[in-house]
């Protein structure tokens, strides 16, 4: 005895073939797009470099052109750049792969930061080894202007940093042309290294906010951290500066 079909059963059954018959004719999605790479614009720089400076120190017998200090100082700039403009495209080569996005508030800085190096050392973490870096930076002749003065902000910053060399590629530096220097680096220092912030508190060694506070030189910690001036701060010119890539030259 046949069965009945059921208009329910011929509509299962004609949706399973259409399914079918769509599934194999669809077109596969296409691949994604890579991101663009970040764009760094050297005009921003330049006019960043005329509000603020950067002047660095190291103890006796340490380079500041050194791989690993390039990239520290690379660090503290573009750092210090992004929070005057909070445009992504102000900081030097390469440093929007070593740190994160933050949102920022422009500050318009203005005036000349002072940047010691108090504390260069190999450590071991996670079992690798490192170098970890302590910048105490000066901002005693820095200020923001307002409509009637020019007022200090802040005094001091400190900034622990841990660095490596990375497992994705060699640590190669291009052919430099140490003479020649400008405010900002043109190429990408932190290629070839991992370069994050680090831990502040040492156990049972001092504090590194308490070896800025105590020993950066010309530092006076006793100074109020918002301040007028009696004048604009000077924009002392650039040190040590970045050499330049020779095949920039003519």
């Amino acid at each position: 005895m046949k069965h009945p079909t059921t208009g329910k059963t011929i509509i299962v059954i004609v949706t399973a073939a259409l399914t079918f018959t769509t599934g194999a004719c669809a077109t596969p999605d296409p691949v994604p797009t890579p991101p663009e790479p970040e764009q760094v614009s050297f005009a921003a720089l330049d006019a960043d470099a005329k509000l603020m400076s950067h002047r660095w120190n190291a103890p006796d017998g340490v380079s500041l052109d050194s791989r690993e200090l390039q990239a520290v100082r690379s660090y503290i700039e573009s750092a210090s750049t992004y929070d005057h403009t909070a445009d992504r495209a102000s900081v030097h080569p390469g440093f929007w792969d070593v740190r994160t996005q933050w949102e920022t508030t422009p500050i318009p800085e203005y005036g000349t930061v002072y940047h010691h190096i108090l504390l260069i050392e190999p450590s071991v973490h996670i079992g690798e080894p490192v170098t970890e870096v302590l910048v105490c930076s000066d901002y005693m002749n820095t200020a923001i202007s307002t409509k009637y003065a020019w007022i200090r902000i802040h005094t001091m910053r400190y900034t622990p940093l841990r660095i490596r060399l990375s497992t994705d590629g060699p640590a190669t530096t291009p052919a430099l042309d140490y003479e020649h220097r400008l405010p900002y680096p043109t190429w990408n220092v932190f290629e070839g290294l991992e370069i994050e912030r680090a831990d502040g508190d040492r156990g049972s060694k001092r504090p590194m906010w308490t070896i800025c506070d105590e020993d950066m030189p010309g530092y006076n910690p006793e100074a109020p951290q918002e301040e007028e001036l009696p004048a604009a701060p000077v924009v002392e010119p650039f040190y040590p500066g970045w050499p330049t890539l020779l095949d920039e030259h003519p």
